[in-house]
């Protein structure tokens, strides 16, 4: 059975077509969250715009990657710098590796890398579709600057 309804409703969107009864050949087993080959990448409606999804584009799987690549690259180029005398301007990371560069290494991978799949997750949220990009165009800007640190360095 399936209620239709027609007409505009408070925020000036039209009614969804809602059913009643469930349309699934068989019930959604456990694992089919995670292996599930028919999972949702998008919203069904187009005011569905602030959703979650099973499955996600490539290209927001390449710029979470692209990000925690930048971002170990930031260690690595970090740690070369303090082994040739330099020191770490953030104060947050400096604490850190006053403690270790296990604990700076820690805070670069899993840390940042929670904070990564969070945005990724929320992708469909505009705050952290912008989080991500001006994450990317930071880090790539970091390494640049790592950069000519190293050529002043080495040269």
């Amino acid at each position: 059975m399936i209620y239709r309804t027609s007409g505009p409703i408070a925020n000036g969107l039209p009614r969804a077509d809602r059913r009643t009864s469930d349309r699934r050949r068989q019930p959604t087993r456990p694992w089919d969250a995670v292996w599930g080959w028919a999972r949702r990448r998008s919203g069904r409606r187009r005011e569905d715009t602030r959703i979650y999804v099973d499955v996600f584009h490539a290209q927001d799987v390449l710029m979470m990657l692209g990000i925690f690549v930048l971002n170990l690259a930031d260690a690595g180029f970090t740690l070369l710098y303090l082994n040739q005398g330099g020191s770490e301007a953030n104060p947050a990371m400096a604490h850190l590796l006053e403690i270790s560069d296990s604990a700076f290494l820690f805070q670069k991978c899993v840390v940042v890398g929670m904070w990564l799949v969070y945005l990724t997750i929320h992708k469909n949220w505009g705050i952290a579709r912008l989080g991500l990009r001006v994450l990317f165009v930071l880090y790539a800007l970091l390494l640049s600057y790592h950069a000519v640190i190293q050529v002043h360095i080495v040269g």
